[in-house]
């Protein structure tokens, strides 16, 4: 098992060699994949309003906010397969990697069992409760309902994906996540075209070509050089490996959930200046989005790093990495701050052609192009925390940025009735959450991390020193 286990070709080496090289290596599928994400979210609102009708269209859109809360609860949750099984790795013991897998297979089951029922019981109260008008609730119903049941392929997906990235694989769940894209394309045109199944069709569709993305990564875990299985002879809940990835992976789907919630309670303050303004806060998010992708994939990757090196107790290694991925977004983040303002015109153009939704927008990314001095400081010390088993603080802080946004953007816009104060807010909370962090990790934080780490896995024997 060890040789299968530890083969340098099944994976990247993050433990070992050149640490910005490997860690940029193993963010390239990361950052592709994002961008993939990006284009699949849209497909069957493209489809359906193409093809379909625009009842239809608002349908799947009424649909999205439900769908949004189980999607980032889920991917929230594989971070904690990601990090235990890095530190397992990087520790090099098989046993405990195999426990941890196999308590992360028990887990998906449970999660999306639980997901499915409850989902099922409360979609419905909450799209009347989203106020979705009549003539389209039938057709968002049916949505919900068939991505519900196939809640338990999309949950394989994010849970396996987290495991191969926690191994050091972040190629396969990439291909996978193409996989997906595209049959979900495919098989929406058939379903549509074809089939005429509408809204019903375009659900089954999703749920479908997720459901084989998730038996690939199962059967790729099977099969690949990794030294484990997924099977039900080694499907079993381990205490302390649960303890583990429930203490690091809730406190992150919540944290997803609860920046989705202040959102929401944020479009309340943008919804007073009117339509125009709605469509320009929309475009500025879209950019800062997009532009932001480099940064999440690197420190996505430095989470999977802290975690291995954790796991083989190689400090210097980390603080190295942290440091490097730290410089390298901050250069970025000058770059692409100048590329914002530099553009902030030209932007807008690409999502409209009305003078008013583009001025509000320019000057929206221009105010926010600020945030990129500093998010990658923000995001690499939340995933090193993430790495070291730490993921309560990142939430706290987290929340804290999301929720003080909305006090922010009542009282600096719409108190003052200066559409500006919007984007302010967004600005000003980043950065009260960057300085959260920072001060937490640089004032023993992560000291405390590390010395709760060392004496967990010393105690047990699992720490190879």
């Amino acid at each position: 098992m060890a040789k299968g286990m530890f083969s340098a070709q099944s994976r990247a080496s993050l433990t070992e060699g050149p640490i910005f090289k490997n860690l940029v290596i193993f963010a390239v599928p990361i950052l592709l994949g994002t961008i993939v994400t990006q284009l699949y979210n849209v497909a069957d609102s493209v489809i359906v309003g193409r093809f379909v009708s625009s009842d239809a269209l608002a349908a799947v859109s009424a649909s999205a906010p439900v769908m949004s809360f189980i999607n980032l609860f889920m991917i929230g949750l594989s971070t904690g397969s990601n990090v235990v099984i890095a530190q397992r790795v990087g520790a090099r013991n098989e046993r405990a990697l195999q426990n941890a897998v196999g308590t992360v297979a028990c887990l998906t089951l449970i999660c999306a069992a639980f997901i499915t029922v409850v989902g099922l019981s409360v979609s419905k109260p909450l799209l009347r409760a989203l106020g979705t008008p009549a003539e389209i609730m039938t057709d968002a119903g049916y949505y919900l309902t068939v991505v519900y049941i196939g809640t338990t392929g999309n949950l394989i997906y994010q849970m396996g994906s987290g495991a191969l990235r926690g191994m050091g694989d972040s190629t396969w769940p990439f291909l996978f996540l193409c996989l997906c894209s595209g049959l979900n394309v495919v098989l929406d045109l058939a379903a549509v075209l074809l089939l005429d199944l509408g809204v019903l069709g375009v659900a089954i569709a999703t749920a479908a070509s997720q459901l084989i993305s998730g038996v690939g990564i199962i059967r790729r875990i099977n099969r690949g050089s990794y030294g484990v299985r997924i099977d039900f002879r080694h499907m079993r809940l381990d205490g302390r490996e649960t303890g583990q990835i429930v203490g690091i992976g809730l406190p992150a789907a919540i944290q997803n959930v609860g920046n989705s919630i202040a959102a929401i309670f944020v479009q309340t303050s943008v919804n007073v200046f009117g339509a125009q303004f709605i469509a320009a806060n929309s475009i500025v998010t879209k950019v800062d989005d997009m532009i932001n992708i480099p940064v999440m994939a690197l420190s996505t990757a430095l989470c999977t790093f802290v975690g291995q090196n954790m796991g083989k107790f190689n400090m210097d290694r980390i603080k190295k990495g942290i440091n490097s991925s730290i410089v390298t977004l901050c250069v970025l983040g000058v770059g692409l701050c100048g590329i914002l303002i530099a553009l902030r015109n030209q932007f807008p153009r690409l999502f409209t052609t009305d003078d008013t939704v583009a001025g509000y927008a320019a000057t929206g990314l221009f105010i926010m192009s600020f945030m990129c001095l500093f998010h990658g400081i923000d995001r690499c010390l939340v995933n090193a925390m993430r790495g070291a088993g730490k993921s309560v603080v990142p939430m706290i802080t987290a929340q804290f940025g999301a929720f003080s946004r909305i006090p922010l953007a009542y009282f600096l816009a719409v108190r003052r009735n200066d559409w500006r104060g919007i984007f302010m807010a967004l600005l000003i909370a980043s950065f009260l959450r960057a300085a959260a962090i920072a001060v937490y990790y640089y004032c023993g934080g992560w000291k405390r991390a590390v010395e709760k780490f060392e004496r967990a896995h010393t105690a047990d024997g699992a720490l190879r020193r």
